[in-house]
């Protein structure tokens, strides 16, 4: 009988789904892929890390192969296809490779997105080496995630514009004119790995949170000695309070000594958030700190007050509560928390805005207000600055009164106000120059604010004393403390940080005019060749900030090799070379302090390939009395040297030059 037959069929069908024995599920391989090739024990610091020991060392990827799913005998037709498919051996899908949506796909910071740059680098391992290390590959099964704006490159510039962050100099186009020009994608390359590096270290593991699960846990996992406690308030007062001067010192000592601490319960959050970020920062100066994200003594300590964030960010705002937003930032800044860094920062900017601390009639009264507010505003202002992005706190909406603050070891410098200032005049530059708006002005507005610009940087410059003044000699030996040194630094490579952001912007404001041209291409290498200057006097420790430990040092040696490679034969190239040899020994120390290659070896290979590409095209040249026939003087670039035309120069800084044009044609 027909519906006897497909009744039976029916319910056969389904008793075989029901006695069918549940699939087992793949799971990861206790050894990476790395370890497994060499044939070497992997190994992990803790449980939760995602990286080996080994991977991070060589500074290389560390993927984790899912094992294959048993196949079943009773498995027929679709379901053993189906079983063969999702039983994947294969390593788990990198972000880079996830599938996007259009709108991702359009992003114009990709270089292997790029089909020009494809021709160039598609039979090198740069698109291979141009996704995220393992640390950012996906630990779900059966996750799938796709890009969204963060996951782009972090040191690829903009195709449509500068961007005001100094580290991100390269561009697609750039990489085509440095590959066509050297004869190969060395330097293609060498950026991914240098891109992948930094994305490991800045941004958070997909999968993995850093947020601690059980509070009074991680409370009780701190077990600091009394001496151990004073110790580390002391060094915060005596280190970090200086240059974040919002606490007042007797009032923080007094409350600590008579509250109980370890009684998280009994404790207000806001304030038991603070007494433990100040003391991760203290600790920092007592062999505690770390180069690695999430990892050291002072993050244990750090990860009490981030378990009690959601309590700070929806309890009841009051100074406090402020006040341990802004020693988080702090600590945000510092390598051990630095993937956070903005999710801290950008909170506490909006706490300030909705506390109405940007007023004068909120904070007119209390100097512990104001300098909590500009504080974070200059916290804020530095973290858009070296990411390229806007403030979340206008600078035209402020009015809040900058106090006096002198330094314990410089009196008569109200260190404050100068750093406010810098945070206020970079925020007013970006608006200005490098925001969205801005990028569909006129030439002549671009000029004019490009002029101006400059007009106040050399103003905010001659406002700072003459021993930590940039453009002049430091000199170590009249400052005294290492901490007058490591402010000086800080001044010196916030000055040269806008610096080099305006130069750029001016070489496309005035790319027709071949003598401000040359004023600017001068002023690039001054600013570079004075950054390296200053490396020597970076103490090589976790508690200096990584964008002046790193990202300026490395600006400055894009900057240098760009025009080795673009002027070989010019007669200062030797001097360049010379300062990029001081560059990469500085990040050669790097390296062995923290034991990570692209520090290091990486960028060595921009030295070794500079020098290669000065020797083998006009290393005779150079030497040539005509070279220094310049009646400008040595000082002045001239473009006939390489023969590179405006053209050239605009792929050189990776403008396109069709986008370009609207700035001289109305019609474009």
């Amino acid at each position: 009988m027909p519906g006897f037959n497909h009744n039976m069929e029916t319910e056969s069908q389904q008793n075989q789904t029901m006695v069918q024995p549940e699939q087992p599920r793949s799971r990861f391989l206790n050894s990476c892929n790395g370890c497994r090739a060499r044939k070497v024990r992997c190994i992990k610091e803790r449980e939760s890390d995602t990286v080996c020991i080994n991977c991070r060392r060589r500074s290389e990827d560390c993927r984790f192969s899912r094992t294959k799913v048993r196949k079943t005998r009773s498995a027929k037709g679709p379901s053993r296809r189906q079983t063969m498919d999702s039983g994947a051996a294969d390593p788990v899908t990198p972000l880079s490779r996830a599938p996007s949506s259009p709108g991702a796909r359009s992003q114009p910071d990709n270089l292997v997105a790029s089909p020009s740059c494809r021709s160039i680098v598609g039979n090198s391992d740069a698109e291979a080496q141009f996704e995220p290390s393992g640390i950012e590959t996906v630990h779900a099964a059966n996750q799938m995630v796709s890009p969204t704006p963060v996951d782009y490159p972090v040191i690829m510039a903009n195709e449509q514009d500068v961007s005001i962050s100094s580290l991100a100099y390269f561009s697609n186009s750039k990489l085509i004119a440095l590959s066509r020009r050297i004869g190969t994608t060395q330097v293609a390359d060498l950026l991914a790995k240098i891109e992948a590096a930094v994305k490991s270290t800045t941004r958070s593991p997909v999968g993995v949170s850093p947020y601690p699960n059980d509070l009074e846990k991680e409370a009780r996992s701190v077990s600091l000695s009394q001496q151990s406690r004073l110790d580390y308030i002391q060094s915060y007062f005596d280190q970090v309070h200086p240059l974040y001067p919002f606490l007042d010192r007797a009032s923080f000592e007094n409350r600590a000594r008579s509250s109980r601490v370890g009684d998280i319960r009994s404790v207000d959050p806001a304030w038991c958030a603070l007494y433990h970020a100040v003391l991760g920062l203290g600790s920092l100066y007592h062999e505690c700190g770390s180069f690695n994200a999430f990892s050291g003594t002072a993050w244990d300590i750090f990860r009490v007050s981030l378990a009690l964030f959601p309590r700070i960010v929806f309890g009841q705002t009051n100074l406090v509560t402020v006040q341990a937003m802004a020693a988080m930032a702090i600590f945000s800044v510092t390598y051990a928390a630095l993937p956070i860094e903005g999710v801290l920062i950008s909170e506490a900017a909006r706490i300030v805005s909705h506390f109405q601390m940007t007023k004068a009639e909120a904070c007119k009264t209390n100097q512990e207000f104001q300098r909590t507010f500009w504080v974070i505003y200059s916290l804020e202002s530095e973290y858009c600055l070296n990411t390229g992005r806007s403030s979340i706190i206008p600078s035209h909406d402020i009015s809040c009164p900058i106090p006096q603050t002198n330094l314990p070891f410089l009196s008569g410098f109200n260190w404050l106000q100068c750093k406010a200032k810098h945070a206020q005049m970079a925020s007013d530059i970006y608006q200005r120059l490098f925001s969205v708006k801005a990028r569909s002005s006129s030439q002549a507005l671009r000029q004019r604010e490009a002029s101006r610009s400059l007009e106040e940087l050399e103003t905010w410059r001659l406002s700072v004393p003459e021993s930590f003044r940039p453009g002049l000699r430091l000199r170590s030996h009249r400052l005294g403390q290492p901490q007058a040194v490591y402010l000086a630094v800080q001044i010196h490579f916030s000055y040269y940080n806008v610096r080099i952001a305006l130069a750029r912007v001016c070489l496309l404001a005035w790319v027709q005019d071949s003598e401000e041209q040359t004023r600017y291409k001068l002023l690039l290498t001054e600013s570079a060749r004075s950054i390296i200057d200053l490396v020597h006097f970076i103490d090589l420790e976790p508690f200096v900030l990584p964008w002046v430990q790193y990202n300026m040092p490395q600006a400055a040696l894009f900057v240098l090799f760009d025009f080795i490679i673009e002027y070989p034969c010019h007669e200062e190239t030797r001097k360049n070379l010379s300062y990029m040899q001081i560059a990469t020994a500085y990040f050669m120390r790097l390296q062995y302090i923290t034991g990570n290659m692209v520090f290091g070896t990486i960028l060595t290979q921009f030295l070794q390939i500079a020098t290669k590409f000065m020797e083998g095209t006009c290393i005779s040249s150079i030497t040539q009395p005509e070279v220094s026939a310049n009646p400008r003087g040595s000082e002045l670039w001239q473009s006939r040297d390489s023969g590179i035309g405006t053209i050239g120069f605009e792929e050189s800084l990776g403008f396109q030059v069709r986008c370009d044009m609207r700035y001289v044609s109305p019609s474009c």
